[in-house]
C-alpha cells in the first residue's frame, strides 16, 4: 500500500497515484484496495438511490453514482467501478475486463476524490490552483478551457502548483483555503509544447487517458488562502488579455456551470454545494479572463494576468529572462 496526502486527506492505496509518498504516522482516512470481485454488470441504482448520472452526446451513460447497502457506488461505464463504505473510510476498485488499471488510478485521483469530498460536505471546484506572488489563485472551468495550461504557464514563471483538476475549499473566518492536491499538470496533446518553458528537471509521463503529465514545482506547506478565482476563456482572435471583475451573483452563476462532478440529482447535495459556492464568492473576488491562445504561448500571458489582478511581484519572483520564453507550437 502506498500512502499519500491529497486534498487534506491521508490516503492508503494499492494504486500508484504519482504523488509524493507520505512518511508520517497519521492513520489513513481513506483506504483504497482492488476488489476481489468482478464488476456487477447489471447494477443500476433505483430512482430513490440515484445520486448523479451523466450521459454522453449519444445519450449513453458515461458515469453514474448511487447509494448501495454498503455505502456508495461510482461507476464509469465500461471502465471501472468504485465502491465506498457509508463512512467514506474504505473503498474498492475494479476495472472492466481488458481495461488498464492506470485508468482507475486517474479516476481515483480525480473523480473518486472529488466524489468523496463532496459527500463529506466540502466545496469542490473543477479547478487548477497555484500559489503565485505569495497568493492563491484558482482557474475554474470545464475540461478543455485551459485550467491546467494556465497553471503550467504560471509555474514556468515561478509559481507553485497547489492542485490540478480538483480543488477542495474550506473556510476559516473570512478566508477560503485550498488544500494541496496533485503535483502534476495533466496536459492535452495541443498543450504539450508548454513543457518547453519548464526546466529539464520537470519530468513528463504519458497517462492512461491519453494526456501528458508534467511534474511542477508544488506547494506542500498546508492549505493556502484563495485570493482570486479566474474563469479562463481561451481566444484565438484576442491579442491581449482581458480581465472582467464579476459580481458575487455573476460569479455564483458562472462557477456553478463548471462542477467537477456534474449530473447531481440529490437535492441535499445540490443545496449544500450551492450554499458553499455562495459563501466562496462572498469571500473571494472572481474574474472572467479572455486569454490569447497560441500558437505561440509565452509565460508573459500569466504575468499579464497577475499584473491585471494588481498583485505586485515578490522578491522571490523569477528573473526577467523569462520574458523570452515562448513555447514552440509549430
Amino acid at each position: 500500500m502506498h500512502v499519500y496526502r491529497l486534498h487534506g486527506c491521508t490516503v492508503a492505496s494499492d494504486l500508484q497515484f504519482h504523488l509524493p509518498l507520505t512518511a508520517g504516522a497519521l492513520p489513513p482516512e481513506l483506504t483504497l484496495r482492488r476488489s476481489p470481485h468482478l464488476p456487477d454488470v447489471d447494477w443500476e441504482p433505483e430512482p430513490d438511490e440515484l445520486l448523479t448520472r451523466v450521459w454522453d452526446e449519444t445519450r449513453r451513460v458515461r458515469y453514474v453514482a448511487g447509494r448501495t447497502q454498503q455505502g456508495y457506488r461510482l461507476r464509469f461505464v465500461d471502465l471501472c467501478d468504485f465502491d465506498l463504505s457509508s463512512d467514506l473510510s474504505q473503498a474498492t476498485w475494479t476495472t472492466a475486463p481488458g481495461r488498464d488499471p492506470g485508468l482507475a488510478a486517474v479516476l481515483a485521483v480525480g473523480a473518486l476524490m472529488a466524489f468523496r469530498l463532496i459527500m463529506s460536505g466540502h466545496l469542490v471546484l473543477h479547478a487548477s490552483a497555484v500559489r503565485a506572488r505569495g497568493r492563491g489563485l484558482a482557474f475554474v472551468g470545464a475540461s478543455g478551457m485551459g485550467k491546467s495550461t494556465m497553471a503550467t504557464l504560471m509555474c514556468a514563471d515561478g509559481a507553485s502548483l497547489l492542485t490540478d483538476d480538483v480543488a477542495r475549499v474550506t473556510f476559516d473566518g473570512d478566508d477560503a483555503l485550498v488544500a494541496p492536491g496533485g503535483t502534476e499538470s495533466r496536459l492535452r496533446p495541443a498543450a504539450v509544447p508548454l513543457t518547453e518553458l519548464l526546466g529539464s528537471s520537470n519530468a513528463t509521463r504519458a497517462t492512461s487517458d491519453g494526456r501528458t503529465a508534467v511534474s511542477l514545482p508544488h506547494w506542500t506547506d498546508g492549505s493556502v488562502p484563495l485570493d482570486a478565482v479566474v474563469i479562463p476563456m481561451p481566444s484565438h482572435q484576442q491579442n491581449q488579455l482581458g480581465l472582467t471583475a464579476l459580481s458575487p451573483a455573476q460569479a455564483l452563476i458562472l462557477l456553478g456551470q463548471y462542477p467537477r462532478i456534474s449530473g447531481w440529482v440529490d437535492a441535499q447535495i445540490l443545496d449544500r454545494q450551492f450554499n458553499l459556492l455562495a459563501d466562496l464568492v462572498e469571500r473571494v473576488p472572481a474574474y472572467l479572463a479572455v486569454v490569447p491562445w497560441g500558437p505561440p504561448f509565452t509565460v508573459e500571458t500569466g504575468r499579464q494576468l497577475l499584473d491585471a489582478l494588481g498583485w505586485a511581484p515578490t522578491s522571490a519572483h523569477v528573473s526577467p529572462d523569462h520574458n523570452s520564453k515562448i513555447a514552440n507550437w509549430g
